[in-house]
């Protein structure tokens, strides 16, 4: 089983970081939904609260909110050329459920509260 990774988006200075994330992390988060508030140590990071956006499978499918399920479904979805138009088109599309399972190979996540370490990875200074 190959290792996942993580996303996780900082909103006070906007830069994103990508962490990897082991398998047994991944079964600890197994039932988690979006949305959720999981502990950093899941991470590498103790002391940091996270929160649950989405993320994709392995085959590529991104996350829905909406299906509360742990598996993927195909949806009808209806598409519109603008905010009255009659016109547009309908068209099914793959997604999978909201709730966390063994086939989620990213997830992007929120940070919600920080901890006493930073999140950016240690650069070493050539001199």
């Amino acid at each position: 089983m190959a290792n996942s990774v993580a996303i996780i988006a900082d909103s006070k200075n906007g830069k994103t970081y990508k962490k990897e994330v082991s398998p047994e992390n991944l079964n600890s988060l197994t039932g988690r939904k979006i949305g959720d508030e999981v502990d950093g140590v899941f991470f590498e990071l103790p002391g940091y609260k996270l929160k649950i956006t989405g993320g994709s499978t392995n085959d590529g499918f991104p996350m829905k909110q909406d299906l509360q399920i742990s598996g993927k479904k195909r949806i009808l979805r209806t598409y519109s050329l603008g905010k009255r138009s009659k016109i547009g088109y309908r068209k099914r599309v793959t997604y999978r459920g909201a709730i966390i399972g063994p086939d989620v190979a990213q997830l992007n996540l929120k940070v919600v509260q920080y901890g006493p370490n930073p999140l950016e990875p240690e650069t070493e200074k050539k001199e």
